[in-house]
Protein backbone atom coordinates (compact mmCIF):
# COMPACT_ATOMS: atom_id res chain seq x y z
CA UNK A 1 0.00 0.00 0.00
CA UNK A 2 1.09 3.63 -0.28
CA UNK A 3 0.58 7.25 0.29
CA UNK A 4 -1.62 7.79 -2.83
CA UNK A 5 -4.40 5.38 -2.19
CA UNK A 6 -4.37 7.57 1.03
CA UNK A 7 -3.98 10.93 -0.82
CA UNK A 8 -6.50 9.89 -3.18
CA UNK A 9 -9.22 8.98 -0.72
CA UNK A 10 -8.59 12.50 0.42
CA UNK A 11 -9.08 14.06 -2.71
CA UNK A 12 -12.24 12.22 -3.44
CA UNK A 13 -13.77 13.71 -0.01
CA UNK A 14 -16.36 16.30 -0.57
CA UNK A 15 -15.23 20.18 0.23
CA UNK A 16 -16.86 21.47 3.66
CA UNK A 17 -20.72 21.77 3.04
CA UNK A 18 -22.23 25.31 2.78
CA UNK A 19 -23.55 25.61 6.40
CA UNK A 20 -20.30 24.78 7.89
CA UNK A 21 -18.45 27.14 5.89
CA UNK A 22 -21.41 29.85 7.24
CA UNK A 23 -20.50 28.35 10.48
CA UNK A 24 -17.20 28.52 10.05
CA UNK A 25 -17.33 32.33 8.85
CA UNK A 26 -19.61 33.35 11.75
CA UNK A 27 -16.69 32.04 14.37
CA UNK A 28 -13.84 33.72 12.28
CA UNK A 29 -15.45 37.02 11.95
CA UNK A 30 -15.16 39.87 14.99
CA UNK A 31 -18.51 41.25 13.96
CA UNK A 32 -20.18 38.39 14.30
CA UNK A 33 -22.83 37.32 17.05
CA UNK A 34 -23.79 34.38 19.12
CA UNK A 35 -27.15 35.00 17.98
CA UNK A 36 -25.75 34.56 14.13
CA UNK A 37 -23.67 31.51 15.17
CA UNK A 38 -26.39 29.52 17.42
CA UNK A 39 -29.07 30.33 14.51
CA UNK A 40 -26.77 28.65 12.13
CA UNK A 41 -25.87 25.96 14.41
CA UNK A 42 -29.96 25.18 14.68
CA UNK A 43 -29.87 24.92 10.47
CA UNK A 44 -28.01 21.54 11.30
CA UNK A 45 -29.99 19.12 13.32
CA UNK A 46 -26.53 16.74 13.74
CA UNK A 47 -24.66 19.33 14.51
CA UNK A 48 -27.00 20.46 17.42
CA UNK A 49 -27.26 17.09 18.70
CA UNK A 50 -23.67 16.62 19.27
CA UNK A 51 -22.45 19.80 20.58
CA UNK A 52 -25.57 19.11 23.02
CA UNK A 53 -24.05 15.84 23.87
CA UNK A 54 -20.83 16.99 24.34
CA UNK A 55 -21.85 19.91 26.39
CA UNK A 56 -23.27 17.09 28.77
CA UNK A 57 -20.41 14.84 28.70
CA UNK A 58 -18.64 14.27 32.24
CA UNK A 59 -14.97 15.28 30.57
CA UNK A 60 -16.13 19.09 30.04
CA UNK A 61 -16.88 19.09 33.92
CA UNK A 62 -20.09 21.52 33.21
CA UNK A 63 -22.01 21.31 36.69
CA UNK A 64 -25.41 21.67 34.93
CA UNK A 65 -27.64 19.82 32.43
CA UNK A 66 -27.44 21.55 29.48
CA UNK A 67 -30.22 21.42 26.91
CA UNK A 68 -30.63 24.67 25.08
CA UNK A 69 -27.81 25.39 22.12
CA UNK A 70 -27.45 29.20 23.12
CA UNK A 71 -26.08 27.81 26.33
CA UNK A 72 -24.00 25.10 24.55
CA UNK A 73 -22.02 27.71 22.70
CA UNK A 74 -22.46 30.52 25.54
CA UNK A 75 -20.36 27.90 27.39
CA UNK A 76 -17.69 26.77 25.39
CA UNK A 77 -17.28 29.82 22.66
CA UNK A 78 -17.37 30.64 19.57
CA UNK A 79 -14.07 30.04 18.66
CA UNK A 80 -14.29 26.55 20.63
CA UNK A 81 -17.50 25.65 18.28
CA UNK A 82 -14.69 25.46 15.30
CA UNK A 83 -13.21 22.00 16.26
CA UNK A 84 -16.97 20.67 17.30
CA UNK A 85 -18.35 21.51 13.68
CA UNK A 86 -15.00 20.25 11.98
CA UNK A 87 -15.11 17.09 13.39
CA UNK A 88 -18.60 16.01 13.22
CA UNK A 89 -18.30 17.02 9.40
CA UNK A 90 -15.34 14.69 9.25
CA UNK A 91 -17.27 11.74 11.11
CA UNK A 92 -20.36 12.30 8.65
CA UNK A 93 -18.59 12.28 5.31
CA UNK A 94 -17.09 8.60 6.39
CA UNK A 95 -18.58 5.82 7.90
CA UNK A 96 -16.86 5.79 11.62
CA UNK A 97 -16.03 2.04 11.74
CA UNK A 98 -12.66 1.99 13.48
CA UNK A 99 -12.68 -2.05 13.53
CA UNK A 100 -9.06 -1.97 12.08
CA UNK A 101 -7.79 0.02 15.12
CA UNK A 102 -9.68 -2.21 17.44
CA UNK A 103 -12.30 0.98 18.55
CA UNK A 104 -15.77 1.52 18.03
CA UNK A 105 -17.48 4.89 17.69
CA UNK A 106 -18.11 5.61 21.08
CA UNK A 107 -14.24 4.63 22.32
CA UNK A 108 -12.95 6.83 19.50
CA UNK A 109 -15.60 10.06 20.46
CA UNK A 110 -15.13 9.45 24.41
CA UNK A 111 -11.08 9.87 23.89
CA UNK A 112 -11.36 12.84 21.32
CA UNK A 113 -13.63 14.37 24.07
CA UNK A 114 -11.22 13.80 26.73
CA UNK A 115 -7.98 15.18 25.08
CA UNK A 116 -10.41 18.26 24.20
CA UNK A 117 -11.33 18.91 27.84
CA UNK A 118 -7.74 18.17 29.01
CA UNK A 119 -6.38 21.05 26.74
CA UNK A 120 -9.25 22.88 27.41
CA UNK A 121 -8.49 22.46 31.30
CA UNK A 122 -4.45 23.11 31.24
CA UNK A 123 -4.65 25.99 28.69
CA UNK A 124 -8.04 27.97 29.98
CA UNK A 125 -5.94 30.63 31.26
CA UNK A 126 -3.93 31.79 27.91
CA UNK A 127 -7.49 32.40 25.49
CA UNK A 128 -4.97 33.56 22.72
CA UNK A 129 -3.54 30.19 22.39
CA UNK A 130 -6.60 28.02 23.81
CA UNK A 131 -8.91 28.99 20.75
CA UNK A 132 -5.89 27.29 18.45
CA UNK A 133 -5.66 24.38 20.25
CA UNK A 134 -9.28 23.57 21.63
CA UNK A 135 -9.83 22.99 17.34
CA UNK A 136 -6.73 20.95 17.08
CA UNK A 137 -7.10 18.23 20.03
CA UNK A 138 -10.51 17.49 18.54
CA UNK A 139 -8.55 16.31 14.92
CA UNK A 140 -5.57 14.90 15.98
CA UNK A 141 -7.58 11.13 16.13
CA UNK A 142 -9.45 12.25 13.19
CA UNK A 143 -7.03 10.62 10.49
CA UNK A 144 -7.99 7.20 11.50
CA UNK A 145 -11.14 7.64 9.84
CA UNK A 146 -9.71 8.00 6.91
CA UNK A 147 -6.89 5.39 7.06
CA UNK A 148 -9.60 2.76 8.44
CA UNK A 149 -11.95 3.15 5.28
CA UNK A 150 -8.56 2.64 2.84
CA UNK A 151 -7.66 -0.31 5.11
CA UNK A 152 -11.40 -1.21 4.81
CA UNK A 153 -11.85 -0.24 1.22
CA UNK A 154 -8.34 -2.46 0.24
CA UNK A 155 -9.56 -5.68 2.45
CA UNK A 156 -6.24 -5.36 3.96
CA UNK A 157 -7.72 -5.64 7.52
CA UNK A 158 -5.54 -9.25 8.24
CA UNK A 159 -2.38 -7.21 6.94
CA UNK A 160 -3.14 -4.04 9.52
CA UNK A 161 -4.38 -6.30 12.52
CA UNK A 162 -1.10 -8.70 12.51
CA UNK A 163 0.79 -4.52 12.91
CA UNK A 164 -1.36 -3.46 14.84
CA UNK A 165 -0.94 -6.76 17.20
CA UNK A 166 2.90 -6.01 17.26
CA UNK A 167 1.90 -2.09 18.48
CA UNK A 168 2.87 -1.57 21.98
CA UNK A 169 3.67 2.67 21.71
CA UNK A 170 2.94 5.83 20.22
CA UNK A 171 5.80 5.94 18.38
CA UNK A 172 5.48 2.01 17.75
CA UNK A 173 1.62 3.02 16.17
CA UNK A 174 3.52 6.16 13.70
CA UNK A 175 5.99 4.10 12.61
CA UNK A 176 3.85 1.22 12.00
CA UNK A 177 1.07 3.48 9.82
CA UNK A 178 4.30 5.29 7.82
CA UNK A 179 5.24 1.39 7.00
CA UNK A 180 1.92 0.50 5.16
CA UNK A 181 0.57 3.84 4.36
CA UNK A 182 4.10 5.93 4.36
CA UNK A 183 2.26 8.70 6.13
CA UNK A 184 0.55 8.76 10.18
CA UNK A 185 -3.11 9.49 10.51
CA UNK A 186 -2.17 12.98 11.81
CA UNK A 187 -0.27 13.65 8.42
CA UNK A 188 -3.57 12.67 6.51
CA UNK A 189 -5.48 14.99 9.12
CA UNK A 190 -2.99 17.67 8.11
CA UNK A 191 -3.26 17.29 4.51
CA UNK A 192 -7.56 17.34 4.69
CA UNK A 193 -6.88 20.50 6.63
CA UNK A 194 -4.59 21.95 3.93
CA UNK A 195 -7.01 20.68 1.37
CA UNK A 196 -10.00 22.43 3.16
CA UNK A 197 -8.09 25.78 3.22
CA UNK A 198 -7.34 26.31 6.54
CA UNK A 199 -3.88 27.98 7.75
CA UNK A 200 -0.87 26.00 8.56
CA UNK A 201 -1.31 27.22 12.36
CA UNK A 202 -4.00 24.52 11.70
CA UNK A 203 -1.83 22.02 9.49
CA UNK A 204 1.69 22.57 10.84
CA UNK A 205 1.12 21.67 14.34
CA UNK A 206 -1.21 18.63 13.22
CA UNK A 207 1.51 17.07 11.02
CA UNK A 208 4.58 16.98 13.45
CA UNK A 209 2.45 15.53 16.35
CA UNK A 210 4.09 12.24 16.48
CA UNK A 211 7.55 14.31 15.68
CA UNK A 212 7.03 17.76 17.68
CA UNK A 213 10.44 18.83 17.62
CA UNK A 214 10.54 18.58 13.75
CA UNK A 215 7.66 21.07 13.51
CA UNK A 216 8.74 24.87 12.52
CA UNK A 217 9.57 26.81 15.62
CA UNK A 218 6.59 29.33 15.28
CA UNK A 219 4.09 25.96 15.66
CA UNK A 220 6.27 24.76 18.79
CA UNK A 221 4.78 25.20 21.41
CA UNK A 222 1.36 24.13 20.20
CA UNK A 223 2.48 21.22 18.92
CA UNK A 224 4.63 20.05 22.06
CA UNK A 225 1.41 20.43 23.88
CA UNK A 226 -0.97 18.25 21.43
CA UNK A 227 2.05 15.80 21.85
CA UNK A 228 1.75 16.27 25.56
CA UNK A 229 -1.90 15.52 25.49
CA UNK A 230 -1.77 12.26 23.37
CA UNK A 231 0.90 11.09 25.75
CA UNK A 232 -1.31 11.21 28.62
CA UNK A 233 -4.71 10.43 27.11
CA UNK A 234 -4.69 7.93 24.12
CA UNK A 235 -6.46 5.51 22.32
CA UNK A 236 -5.36 2.57 22.71
CA UNK A 237 -3.88 2.84 27.13
CA UNK A 238 -0.41 2.57 25.99
CA UNK A 239 2.19 2.65 28.91
CA UNK A 240 0.44 5.31 30.77
CA UNK A 241 3.42 5.05 33.76
CA UNK A 242 6.28 5.41 31.00
CA UNK A 243 4.01 7.97 28.98
CA UNK A 244 3.10 10.47 32.72
CA UNK A 245 6.96 10.29 33.00
CA UNK A 246 7.93 11.62 29.76
CA UNK A 247 4.81 14.11 29.21
CA UNK A 248 5.84 15.47 32.48
CA UNK A 249 9.68 15.65 31.45
CA UNK A 250 8.60 18.27 28.57
CA UNK A 251 5.94 20.03 30.41
CA UNK A 252 9.11 21.15 32.84
CA UNK A 253 11.83 21.82 29.94
CA UNK A 254 9.44 23.63 27.52
CA UNK A 255 7.87 25.41 30.91
CA UNK A 256 4.67 24.59 29.03
CA UNK A 257 1.78 25.93 32.35
CA UNK A 258 3.24 22.95 34.67
CA UNK A 259 0.83 24.05 37.84
CA UNK A 260 -1.78 23.81 35.21
CA UNK A 261 -0.59 20.88 33.71
CA UNK A 262 -0.77 19.42 37.00
CA UNK A 263 -4.66 20.95 37.93
CA UNK A 264 -5.70 19.29 34.61
CA UNK A 265 -4.40 16.27 35.00
CA UNK A 266 -6.00 16.01 38.70
CA UNK A 267 -9.22 16.95 37.03
CA UNK A 268 -8.62 13.95 34.17
CA UNK A 269 -8.16 11.34 37.14
CA UNK A 270 -11.34 12.73 38.90
CA UNK A 271 -13.57 12.35 36.02
CA UNK A 272 -12.26 9.16 35.39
Amino acid sequence: MSAEIVLEKVASLPSLSDNVKKILNICDDPNSSFSDLVEAIKTDPLITINILKAANAKEYGFKEDITDIAQAVVMFGMISIKGFVISNFIQSLEETDLSPYNLDANSFIHIVRKQNAFVANWYHQDKKILNTLFMLSHLMEIGKIILSNVVIETSSQKLFADHIKETKTLQEMTKMEKEIFDLSHEEVAAILMKKWGFSPKIYNPLQYISTPYQSPKQYRRETLILHVTKLIINAHNFDRKQNLTAAIAIVKKHRLRPESFVTAYKQLQKSA
